[in-house]
C-alpha cells in the first residue's frame, strides 16, 4: 500500500511538472511564431516597395521628363516608380527618372522624404543605391603628347580580379593648334576609332593612343567593360579641378549644362563657349549632336550668366529614343587661376566612379534592418545593380 501511494504521488508530481512546463512553454512558442510571422510580413513589405520602385512607371508615366521651357515640379507626381514606359521589358529604368533622384541634379529632384510619402512608407526608412555589376578602376594621363590609359576590373564583393573582361575604349581629345601663349588658342576636337582589348589574369589592361597632331590639352575616354554578357560604362578623364562641378543632365530630348557661379566668379564678360556635343551609343561609337563650327556660330553657343547656376539648354529631336549611354560636352571657359581652358564634361550620371553611381537615403541607421535586397536592372542599355536596405523607424 505504501508503495502504491508513493507511486501515485510521483505520478502526480510528474504530471504537474509537465502541465506547468506546457503552460509556460506555450506562450513562448506562440510568441516566437508571432515574431516570425511579423518579421516575414515586414520583409514582404520591403520586397513590395523594392518591386514598386523598379517595376512601376509611376503616375504620370513621364513624371521625370520636362520640356525645354518647363521647370520640374515634384507636386505633379501622384505615384512613384522608376521604370521606363515599355510593356515588353521589366527592370528597365527610365534615365530621366533616375536623374530626378540624384541629389546633385541642379535642375530639380524628388527628395527622400517625398518618395517615402508617395510610397506610403513613412514608418519605414530605406537606402537606395545604384552601382556597377563589377568594380572598375581606371587611369588616364597625357605624357609627351600621348594618351595612356589603364583599366582594372574586379568583383565588387571581394575585389577578386576578373580576367578576360572585354574593354572597348573610345577616346576623344581636345587639341590646341596655337603655339603662341599670348594668342587665343584654336581647338580641334578629335575622336579616335574605338579599340578593344581584354584584361589579363590580374584583371588589368592598358594601352596608349596618339593624336593626329597639335598639342593635346585634355583627353577623355569612354570605356565599355563587358563581363559574361553584362556591360557597364566608365568615363575616364585627364586631371581636371572641374570634374564633378559642372553637371550635365537630360530630360526627354533636352540637354542642360549647369555651371555653378562660384566656379566662374563675378566676371560676366568672359564667354563660355560650347564647342561640341557627342552621344555615346552602345556599339562603341560617338555620334555628333552639335558642332559649333559645322552648325554655325550663334548666341546659343554661349552660356548666359545667372544666379546660383548658369544653364545652357539644347534640344535634339529624337534624343530620348536614341537612349544614349553617355553624353560628352566640350566647352571653353575662363577660370580664375587657370586662364582660358578647354574641358570636357560627361554625363548624365557620375560615370567616373568605380562602383556606386547614385545613392539616396540616410548613410546609416541604428534601427533594426528588415531586409537587404539586390536586383539587376538596365539603364540606357547598360547593366547595373540596384540595392535597397530597408528598416522600421
Amino acid at each position: 500500500m505504501v508503495t502504491e501511494a508513493y507511486d501515485h504521488i510521483v505520478a502526480i508530481v510528474i504530471v504537474g511538472m509537465i502541465f506547468i512546463g506546457t503552460v509556460v512553454a506555450l506562450p513562448a512558442i506562440a510568441f516566437s511564431n508571432l515574431q516570425t510571422v511579423d518579421e516575414q510580413q515586414l520583409r514582404n513589405t520591403a520586397l513590395n516597395v523594392f518591386e514598386t520602385m523598379l517595376l512601376s512607371v509611376g503616375s504620370p508615366s513621364d513624371w521625370g521628363t520636362t520640356s525645354i521651357d518647363e521647370t520640374f515640379n515634384k507636386t505633379r507626381i501622384n505615384t512613384f516608380g522608376l521604370a521606363r514606359s515599355n510593356p515588353l521589358s521589366k527592370f528597365v529604368l527610365d534615365i530621366d527618372k533616375i536623374q530626378r533622384i540624384d541629389p546633385e541634379n541642379p535642375t530639380g529632384i524628388i527628395q527622400y522624404d517625398d518618395i517615402r510619402q508617395l510610397l506610403n512608407i513613412e514608418d519605414y526608412g530605406f537606402k537606395f543605391t545604384i552601382l556597377r555589376p563589377f568594380e572598375v578602376n581606371w587611369g588616364l594621363n597625357i605624357i609627351n603628347n600621348v594618351v595612356y590609359y589603364s583599366v582594372n576590373v574586379t568583383r565588387t564583393e571581394d575585389k577578386t580580379p576578373i580576367p578576360n573582361a572585354e574593354i572597348t575604349v573610345a577616346t576623344t581629345m581636345g587639341i590646341s593648334n596655337s603655339s603662341d601663349a599670348k594668342k587665343a588658342a584654336h581647338y580641334d576636337i578629335v575622336k579616335l576609332d574605338p579599340v578593344t582589348k581584354t584584361t589579363d589574369v590580374m584583371g588589368r589592361c592598358d594601352g596608349s593612343q596618339v593624336g593626329p597632331g597639335g598639342s593635346i590639352t585634355y583627353a577623355l575616354s569612354i570605356m565599355t567593360i563587358t563581363v559574361a554578357g553584362m556591360s557597364t560604362t566608365v568615363i575616364a578623364h585627364t586631371d581636371s579641378p572641374f570634374v564633378g562641378i559642372i553637371k550635365l543632365t537630360t530630360s526627354g530630348d533636352t540637354l542642360t549644362l549647369s555651371v555653378p557661379d562660384e566656379m566662374i566668379g563675378n566676371d560676366t564678360r568672359s564667354s563660355r563657349i560650347i564647342y561640341n556635343i557627342d552621344a555615346y551609343v552602345p556599339d562603341g561609337s560617338l555620334l555628333s549632336l552639335y558642332n559649333s563650327e559645322q552648325d554655325g556660330t550663334s548666341p546659343n553657343d554661349h552660356i548666359t550668366h545667372g544666379e546660383g547656376y548658369e544653364f545652357w539648354t539644347f534640344t535634339f529631336k529624337g534624343l530620348r529614343d536614341m537612349n544614349p549611354t553617355a553624353l560628352v560636352f566640350w566647352i571653353e571657359v575662363t577660370l580664375q587661376g587657370y586662364g582660358r581652358v578647354l574641358i570636357a564634361v560627361a554625363g548624365t550620371m557620375d560615370f567616373g566612379e568605380s562602383s556606386e553611381i547614385i545613392n539616396i537615403g540616410p548613410e546609416g541607421t541604428g534601427e533594426k534592418v528588415i531586409a537587404v535586397m539586390r536586383r539587376l536592372v538596365v539603364i540606357s542599355d547598360m547593366t547595373y545593380i540596384t540595392a535597397i536596405t530597408f528598416w522600421k523607424e
